[in-house]
C-alpha cells in the first residue's frame, strides 16, 4: 500500500468514525440533588452535583453587593420542610426549591457544552390554603454556544388541595439539539396581563431530575475519530502481514 493510498484509507475511516459519533447520543447526566442533601443559599453561593455547577441567582430587585436568600434543596419526605410556604406534592426525595423571585444558573464543572432534555417542576406557593389554578410559570433561559439565547415558559400546575403537583417538561421539545453553554432557570407570577418578575418575592419555583446531555468539543470527536482511523489501518496491516505468512 503506497502513501497516498494509506491516507486515503486513514481519511475514510476518519470520516466514518466522525459519522458514527454524531448519530450516537451524548451520555445523558442526571441532577438530582440527592448527594447534596438538605441546604440553603444566597444569592452568589455555588454548588455541584452530577458534573454540573449550579449559581443560585437573588431576586432582580435584590441587592448584589448583599444578596438574600434566594434558593435551598429540601427533603419532600420532611413533614417540617415548609412550615409556611406550600411544599409541592408528590416528590419525597431532594428537590431544589427557588425563593423569593429568584433563580439557578446551571453550568458544565468543566466548561463543555450541552442538551437540555427534561425536568420536573412545580409551583412553590408562598402561603398555603391558595385556590386551585396555576399563578405562573417556570422559565427556561439558555445561552447558545457562539452567542444569543432562547427562552421557553412552562404554565405551573394547576394546585390542587393547596399544593402543586410536580410535573414533567420534555426540554428537548421546544429547545431540540440546540447547544448551550448555560441554562437558568427562573418563575414568574400572573398579574393579569403577563408573567412578570420581580413579583414582591412570591415568584417561586422547585425542580427535580433535571436531564442534560454534555456535548464533547469539536476536537475531541476528531481525536477519537483519527484514532479509530489508526486502529483500522493497523488491523488491516496485520491482516494483509498474516495472510502473507499463512499463504
Amino acid at each position: 500500500m503506497n502513501h497516498f493510498t494509506q491516507l486515503k484509507t486513514i481519511g475514510a475511516a476518519t470520516f466514518g468514525a466522525l459519522a458514527l459519533m454524531g448519530a450516537a447520543p451524548a451520555m445523558a447526566d442526571t441532577i438530582n440533588f440527592e448527594t447534596i442533601g438538605s441546604a440553603i443559599y444566597n444569592g452568589t453561593e455555588t454548588f455541584s452535583e452530577a458534573g454540573y455547577n449550579m449559581t443560585v441567582i437573588d431576586t432582580p430587585a435584590g441587592d448584589p453587593l448583599n444578596p438574600g436568600f434566594a434558593g435551598a434543596i429540601g427533603n419532600g419526605s420532611d413533614p417540617y420542610l415548609c412550615a409556611i410556604a406550600a411544599c409541592p406534592s408528590g416528590n419525597g426525595s431532594y428537590f431544589y426549591l427557588g425563593v423569593n423571585d429568584g433563580s439557578l444558573k446551571v453550568t458544565r464543572a468543566d466548561n463543555q457544552a450541552f442538551r437540555l432534555n427534561s425536568v420536573d417542576y412545580a409551583f412553590l406557593a408562598p402561603v398555603g390554603g391558595l385556590a386551585g389554578y396555576s399563578y405562573g410559570q417556570m422559565t427556561v433561559v439558555g445561552q447558545k454556544v457562539g452567542g444569543g439565547s432562547v427562552s421557553f415558559n412552562y404554565d405551573f400546575p394547576a394546585l390542587s388541595g393547596g399544593q402543586s403537583p410536580f410535573l414533567g417538561a420534555a426540554l428537548s421539545h421546544d429547545f431540540g439539539n440546540t447547544v448551550f453553554s448555560s441554562v437558568t432557570i427562573g418563575a414568574c407570577l400572573f398579574d393579569g396581563a403577563s408573567c412578570v418578575n420581580p413579583a414582591g418575592n412570591q415568584a417561586q419555583f422547585s425542580i427535580d431530575n433535571l436531564n442534560l446531555a454534555a456535548v464533547p468539543e469539536p476536537e475531541t470527536y476528531a481525536m477519537m475519530g483519527l484514532g479509530l482511523a489508526v486502529i483500522s489501518l493497523l488491523s488491516r496491516r496485520r491482516a494483509k502481514k498474516a495472510a502473507s505468512i499463512n499463504a
